[in-house]
């Protein structure tokens, strides 16, 4: 595989795992109040906090450069919540995460834009 697969396919499965770890922060991070309550709230409040990663979903797909190079702009947004989440109570494990997801989406976004501006410019 050349390096421009191996990037894309790096940057889905942190793109996926960083969903996952927020998800993961938000049902980690109720307290004794919410423990009773459905699982549609902490879904509603997953779906906001995601709204900006929804948005590159179809750019992603297609293996946009442009779309890539954005998503690894508002990835930093959630680098520092993720810096935030990992120094509350209980929030480590899942910050820690969102953390390592940001950091690899980052950077396979940087390297994945750079990589196929090549290729275009060479075909």
């Amino acid at each position: 595989m050349n390096k421009l697969k191996i990037s894309r396919i790096l940057t889905l499965i942190s793109y996926i795992g960083l969903l996952a770890a927020i998800f993961g922060g938000i049902l980690a991070g109720g307290s004794e109040e919410t423990k009773d309550m459905s699982i549609g709230i902490p879904l509603f409040i997953w779906a906001v906090l995601s709204l900006p990663l929804f948005i590159f979903i179809p750019g992603l797909i297609s293996g946009s450069h442009k779309s890539a190079s954005w998503l690894s702009y508002v990835t930093m947004i959630y680098f520092i919540g993720s810096i935030l989440v990992f120094f509350t109570p209980r929030g480590e494990f899942w910050g820690g995460l969102m953390v390592l997801f940001t950091l690899v989406l980052f950077v396979t976004t940087m390297l994945y834009t750079r990589w196929k501006k090549e290729e275009e410019k060479t075909s």
